[in-house]
């Protein structure tokens, strides 16, 4: 305990305070002391007062015992610590208690803490150990240490950003991302695209529509057509596991653009070829279609991350154009995933 106390210079600083005061005590007193009897004395023999000089004489004694016991009462005490076993005595501290043993203290102390800042990339080690090489006196090894802790602030800089990046992406990955990937989006009739993808047309179609291209498919289209060129990107909305294309399903289905018969309607049924669909694991699915042939870059059993290219889009199966068929379900049920779609598209 006391070699653990003579090592942590904040004691050693309070510890150099109380030894001033002692060799003050030690020093002082005694010579207060002796002056005080010189002075009885002489006061005693001019005015020549017998009985003044008896008791004078009679307490010289007491005064000098005690002069010599406060200046070896520091000895005394040591002695008696180092009778009772303990290997460290606490005058060894209050000897240890300099300028230069504390500024040693200090180094080692920093020293520690930025070892351990550098072991577990800790900002607050770094900070305290900052606060002791800031107390340094000896300005080397106050540089040595401060340069040292260059690099050190470096890797936790950089540790702290990545965890922030891995904090938004934690936060953004409860939300639905658009499919079509950007870092940034451009919000068009409050449905957000990727910037460079071609939103001139935004979505061809809404959920639940009935129009020419989707009537007969009872209860409405069950997604909402994105339209983007050949060949964009497209990307998991959110985390998950893929169930769909499995080993055996086709995904080259040629690109086709269907057209109306004389009656102008598009008999294709609803065949949504090249599709890709992820489990999210929280009752919810998402569904990719039409996608250009032989682009699916995840297959059945493949864990994706949000934000992970699935393959590009194209106008292959039942299309008039190109196009990305985004659709969703909520416990199996068909939902318009207009809803649940976010901007917040941090990166491809």
């Amino acid at each position: 305990m006391l070699l653990s106390i003579c090592d942590n210079p904040s004691v050693l600083e309070i510890l150099r305070i109380i030894r001033i005061v002692i060799q003050f005590i030690k020093v002082i007193v005694p010579i207060i002391l002796i002056f005080s009897l010189l002075f009885s004395f002489a006061k005693a023999v001019y005015s020549d007062d017998n009985d003044l000089l008896a008791r004078t004489s009679k307490s010289a004694i007491p005064k000098t015992v005690a002069a010599i016991l406060v200046f070896f009462v520091p000895t005394f005490v040591n002695l008696i610590v180092g009778a009772t076993g303990d290997n460290v005595s606490y005058m060894n501290c209050l000897k240890n208690s300099t300028n230069e043993k504390i500024d040693e203290a200090y180094i080692a102390q920093a020293q520690v803490l930025v070892n351990e800042a550098k072991e577990k990339l800790s900002r607050s080690s770094y900070n305290l150990a900052l606060s002791k090489v800031n107390k340094l006196k000896n300005k080397s090894e106050k540089d040595r240490i401060l340069k040292e802790m260059e690099s050190v602030l470096k890797e936790i800089e950089k540790k702290e950003e990545e965890d922030r990046e891995n904090s938004q992406f934690q936060l953004l990955e409860k939300y639905f991302w658009f499919p079509v990937g950007g870092r940034d989006i451009v919000v068009k009739n409050g449905v957000q695209f990727a910037p460079g993808t071609p939103v001139a047309t935004g979505l061809t179609a809404h959920f639940g529509g009935n129009d020419s291209v989707h009537q007969g498919l009872g209860g409405g289209h069950g997604a909402i057509d994105i339209g983007v060129s050949r060949g964009s990107y497209v990307i998991a909305s959110k985390s998950g596991t893929v169930i769909y294309p499995t080993a055996n399903d086709r995904i080259d289905y040629p690109e086709q653009a269907i057209k109306p018969d004389a009656e102008g309607k598009y008999n294709c049924k609803g065949i949504t070829a090249n599709t890709v669909t992820i489990d999210h694991g929280d009752g919810t699915t998402t569904q990719y279609s039409h996608l250009l042939a032989n682009t699916i870059t995840v297959r059945a059993g493949d864990k994706v991350k949000q934000g992970q290219v699935l393959g590009k889009s194209g106008s292959s199966g039942c299309s008039t154009g190109p196009h990305l068929h985004f659709a969703m379900t909520l416990n199996g049920k068909a939902v318009d995933p207009e809803l649940y779609v976010s901007g917040k598209n941090p990166r491809p």
